[in-house]
């Protein structure tokens, strides 16, 4: 058997691609008796990967009409829906893919984690900017905020960080550097935190 290392930044399976155990290494004590599959486990292990396929899916989906049931723009709303829509179509590939296979050494091989681990990303992102558009529609038609230039200055700072990074996630692909992706996922969130309180919203 083959043992490959894990990939260093893909992530479509977290047990692929966390640092510290390279799970690829031992895994074929319990997947192989003698050098031969058990098919058993092959078919367990596939439905993990159609039931894990399937979520990705379902999340799109909800971030899908979360969206579209927003108060944002039409084009805003847009600019969303185009990468929710490439996210729900590269998991109805994979899905496909993983569908077809006939092995597991054939199901590690062909799975694009690395595109799963970008699509996995997509929903919070949208949800995420979505909820920065909003925001910034409430503060540029507040009064009050108007009349704090110095506050304003400063909510204005934090929205541009966390649009900046929402964006990027966005449009995330396999080349990505999916641990910096996921901490930058972390503090666009926490900007939204800094614009709500020092936004007084």
């Amino acid at each position: 058997m083959n043992h490959q290392k894990p990939e260093k930044n893909a992530g479509g399976m977290s047990y692929r691609t966390l640092p510290g155990i390279e799970t690829t290494l031992i895994t074929h004590y319990l997947d192989y008796t003698d050098k031969k599959p058990l098919s058993i486990v092959f078919e367990k292990n596939k439905e993990y990967y159609m039931a894990s396929a399937d979520k990705t899916i379902a999340r799109l989906e909800l971030a899908k009409s979360r969206v579209e049931n927003s108060a944002i723009s039409y084009d805003e709303c847009q600019f969303v829906m185009k990468r929710i829509s490439h996210g729900l179509n590269c998991m109805l590939y994979i899905k496909n893919r993983i569908k077809n296979v006939s092995s597991s050494e054939e199901l590690h091989r062909i799975t694009p984690y690395k595109i799963w681990h970008a699509v996995k990303l997509i929903p919070q992102a949208a949800e995420g900017y979505t909820i920065l558009i909003s925001i910034e529609e409430i503060i540029f038609t507040s009064e009050r905020l108007k009349s704090d230039r110095v506050k304003l200055k400063n909510v204005k700072f934090h929205l541009k960080k966390a649009k900046k990074i929402f964006m990027s996630l966005l449009v995330l692909d396999e080349n990505s550097d999916f641990q910096t992706a996921e901490k930058s996922r972390l503090k666009a969130y926490e900007e939204i935190k800094t614009v709500e309180e020092r936004g007084d919203i």
